[in-house]
């Protein structure tokens, strides 16, 4: 690979945000923080399967893989919707599965092993930080079904 250096420096410069922002939600339970990591993880996400789309259609020449080039296309479509629509921590384990299927359809069609083995590389990193967000969430709405709220117990001195 003729720019290696640089195509190291562009990666890896695009996980200083997923550890600049897992810093971020060690120190500050903010929901803010947690949907910049979405977003940010949901925009990388897009511009991989962006990457690899472009990938596939000049390998296609070689195989038909109509049907593979067609689900990376609408992939990111239906990362919005998971973005929009699903809790945070199945978001995350979502969008952990589409780092890894990426990475599984370049090791499938891409030569350039130098490449897969920083590919392979960021994505176990970027996943691993996935872990290590959700992990730091607290559940949302979670209520202890077997307490007893004081305030709405009645009153013994009322009339009825």
């Amino acid at each position: 690979m003729i720019n290696l250096r640089l195509v190291k420096i562009l990666s890896f410069g695009g996980l200083i945000p997923f550890y600049v922002l897992s810093i971020f939600n060690f120190f500050h339970k903010a929901f803010i923080v947690l949907d910049l990591y979405s977003l940010y993880s949901l925009v990388i996400l897009s511009f991989l399967f962006g990457s690899t789309w472009l990938q596939l259609i000049i390998y296609e020449e070689k195989k038909n893989i109509k049907s593979l080039i067609t689900a990376v296309v609408l992939a990111p479509v239906f990362l919005i919707f998971i973005e929009i629509f699903i809790r945070f921590e199945i978001k995350i384990f979502i969008f952990g599965l589409s780092y890894f299927v990426i990475f599984l359809i370049d090791k499938k069609f891409l030569k350039n092993t130098e490449y897969l083995k920083i590919r392979k590389n960021l994505t176990l990193q970027v996943i691993l930080h996935g872990v290590q967000v959700v992990e730091r969430v607290e559940p949302q709405g979670s209520v202890d079904v077997f307490s007893v709220d004081e305030s709405v117990v009645p009153d013994d001195s009322l009339p009825f």
